[in-house]
């Protein structure tokens, strides 16, 4: 029943914050012409750029060692908060964009409160946080557009993610810094910061280089398939989230993946066959998306298979084939940006998309096979 319970709350959470979060978007894509929707997400990729950059001790490292009550939250923040602050003092001399300098701190904070939490598995106050993160959204970027314009959509965003520096602060407060408990465990952190950095250039350089060699029109359209595509990953992610802390322990929960793999096979069906119907009457204005959407929305079954394969191995700090498979997914999604996109336009974008978290999928399903043959065919005795 606690398992239940805990679920259902990640659930409530999960799916309540990534519903506001695509109702929000849908609005300001109803709102706004494709070109200046899609602007917008070329600068908040940037900022997300930015936050991954600074995020040296990342959400997963967070989550894995406050599970395991490992006291080195003040000295990750310590070194996460320094170089946020370096990477927008970046963004302000490359852009003059005060607002995306400022939303680099509101990400970094968003990540580092809310994988505490659950490595510390509060779940009641997870929801807490991330519902009123959410809502906040919706008012205080939908105040600011209509009293300055788009640019008050990002100062907005940042200002919802301020109420986070109060478990920041509780972080400082009861754990000291202390750098040489990072250096016994720096393998695990740089490998983590290396596939985040991979996550990175397939989610948002992608979304740069559509910008500057597409248009942002096709970035506006592009940017509405990938939020609509976000929410169809909604319940692997809630899934992921819960299964961590508990690979962490040596839990399994196959009964879960097995479902989780099913319901992603049947929203990638809904995804193909209902969602682009219901875009054309809400968004007509967004021709474009429907392609991607249908296109996309194959890519849930293999990208849920990958969440799976990765927590597995992340559980138990084995982050080398993680890292090598977000690589080989980044690089898929840029060259088929340059080689496809630039070719078939909306088409070639969308099966480098899918083409990318499939091959993730098979790297680590192959690896993990492979070693697990290998410990089976081993004497007794000899340990791996």
């Amino acid at each position: 029943m606690k398992k239940i319970n805990n679920l259902f709350l990640l659930t409530v959470a999960s799916a309540g914050g990534s519903g506001i979060t695509a109702v929000f978007w849908f609005i300001m894509a109803a709102l706004l012409v494709p070109s200046e929707y899609g602007e917008i997400q070329y600068f908040l990729s940037i900022a997300a750029i930015g936050s991954v950059i600074s995020l040296i001790g990342t959400p997963t490292v967070v989550t894995v060692y406050v599970s395991k009550n490992y006291k080195i939250e003040s000295t990750l923040y310590f070194i996460v908060l320094l170089v946020a602050v370096i990477s927008s003092v970046i963004v302000i001399l490359l852009f003059s964009r005060l607002d995306v300098a400022f939303l680099i701190l509101g990400f970094v904070l968003n990540d580092l409160a809310l994988s505490w939490l659950v490595g510390k598995r509060q779940y009641s106050k997870y929801v807490k946080y991330l519902l009123v993160q959410k809502l906040s959204v919706v008012i205080i970027c939908l105040s600011l557009f209509y009293a300055i314009g788009t640019i008050g959509i990002i100062y907005g965003l940042f200002i919802s993610y301020l109420p986070f520096t109060i478990i920041i602060y509780k972080g400082f407060k009861e754990t000291k810094i202390n750098f040489s408990e990072l250096r016994t465990r720096k393998g695990f952190i740089i490998n983590n910061y290396l596939i985040n950095l991979a996550g990175v250039f397939r989610d948002h350089v992608d979304k740069l280089l559509i910008g500057s060699l597409l248009g942002f029109s096709l970035l506006g359209n592009f940017a509405l398939a990938v939020q609509i595509y976000a929410v169809f990953m909604m319940f692997p992610h809630i899934v992921i989230r819960y299964i961590l802390p508990d690979e962490s322990r040596g839990i399994p929960n196959t009964k879960l993946k097995k479902l989780t793999m099913l319901i992603s096979i049947l929203i990638s069906i809904f995804g193909v066959f209902v969602a682009p119907q219901i875009i054309s009457l809400v968004l007509p204005q967004y021709t474009n998306a429907i392609e991607l959407i249908q296109i996309m929305s194959l890519g849930v079954v293999p990208a849920t298979l990958g969440m799976i394969l990765q927590t597995k191995l992340l559980g138990s700090e084995k982050s080398k084939h993680v890292l090598i498979g977000r690589w080989l997914a980044a690089i898929t999604m840029i060259s088929g940006i340059l080689l496809l996109g630039t070719v078939y336009g909306t088409i070639g974008l969308a099966f480098s998309f899918i083409l990318s978290s499939t091959l993730f999928a098979i790297y680590l399903f192959v690896n993990i096979y492979l070693r697990t043959s290998e410990s089976n065919n081993m004497p007794k005795g000899v340990e791996l």
